[in-house]
């Protein structure tokens, strides 16, 4: 007599969770392994090792603050892309400034949840994202559909990057090393933001980047 083929459990969702903050990523965390379909198969407290997570485990969701320590967080994305094309973003936030909501959508992110609406709302934007939809968490929706209004619209990516370094403390060299760039080109960058925003050193654009969120001003 044949026997009936039998089928396994389905496969769960493979998450990796990013954040500097212990306490923070271990609530995360928490949450995220207490649903059934999901499973948390690496957890990080810098970007850089976030990225190395996802270029082995190759997550299908990948919950990480916009704030870390080490590699900016858009570089970091941009680099899980091409590690692992299947893998969806979505950015936690303490201070959700309309200049880092707008850059995260710019990156394609698909969500970005406000750390002050709550854990749950991450399991609702993994949800979202999984069906292919855009998340924003409850008191981002409002200034979302009015309209975001920051004067960083007018900066590249990059320069966003190179500014985020610098406000951050690093040197040419240093950030064209963590961007994979020339000094020159770093240097290129730096006098296109001066430019564009009408500022003349680094001290102010370092207090300009603290101002629009970009950076924490415990940095």
């Amino acid at each position: 007599m044949s026997r009936l083929p039998s089928f396994g459990a389905k496969e769960r969702v493979r998450v990796v969770v990013a954040d500097d903050h212990p306490l923070i990523l271990e609530a995360i965390s928490a949450i995220i392994a207490e649903q059934p379909d999901f499973e948390i198969v690496g957890t990080a407290e810098e970007a850089g090792r976030a990225v190395d997570i996802v270029a082995k485990a190759k997550p299908r969701i990948v919950v990480m603050d916009i704030l870390m320590p080490g590699v900016d967080a858009f570089q970091a994305v941009d680099e899980m892309r091409r590690l692992s094309p299947g893998t969806d973003v979505i950015f936690l936030s303490g201070a959700a400034h309309d200049a880092m909501v707008e850059q995260a959508r710019m990156s394609g992110s698909i969500a970005f949840v406000s750390k002050a609406d709550g854990t749950a709302c991450v399991i609702d934007a993994i949800r979202a994202a999984l069906e292919g939809e855009q998340y924003f968490s409850p008191s981002l929706r409002d200034r979302v559909r009015g309209g975001l209004s920051s004067p960083l619209r007018v900066l590249t990516g990059r320069e966003l990057e190179v500014l985020r370094y610098i406000a951050r403390g690093f040197s040419k060299k240093e950030i064209g090393g963590l961007m994979h760039l020339s000094v020159k080109t770093v240097d290129r960058h730096a006098t296109s933001l001066m430019a564009k925003l009408d500022i003349h050193d680094r001290v102010e654009l370092a207090r300009f980047a603290i101002r629009e969120g970009l950076v924490s001003s415990e940095t």
